[in-house]
């Protein structure tokens, strides 16, 4: 079988830790209502993924630091935002120092 010629994408991975405790609800808010509310993301015990060029709208909920972060992935062309635990903490953005639950 010839193999397939896949699409692909380039993600950012950032630290966790630019995520605000407001921005944290939003992602939890959209787990949690399967998508009615919130911020649009995937979910995992050690972070998020977020499609970057489908939250402009959201974005003006979010924190200016996440707000930049997806800013500069899609000037980037990053199609995602990996916001893991492990993930590089980015010079000039806020972070926080919150525990995840």
């Amino acid at each position: 079988m010839p193999r397939p010629n896949l699409p692909v994408e380039h993600f950012a991975d950032v630290s966790t830790a630019h995520l605000s405790p407001r921005d944290r609800a939003l992602l939890d808010r959209y787990i949690e209502t399967g998508g009615v509310e919130g911020l649009s993301c995937l979910v995992g015990p050690y972070g998020w993924l977020i499609y970057a060029s489908s939250e402009l709208q959201a974005a003006e909920h979010a924190s200016p630091g996440l707000a930049a972060i997806l800013d500069a992935a899609r000037a980037q062309d990053c199609a995602y935002v990996l916001f893991d635990r492990d993930g590089l903490q980015i010079d000039g953005i806020q972070t926080y120092d919150v525990q995840r639950k």
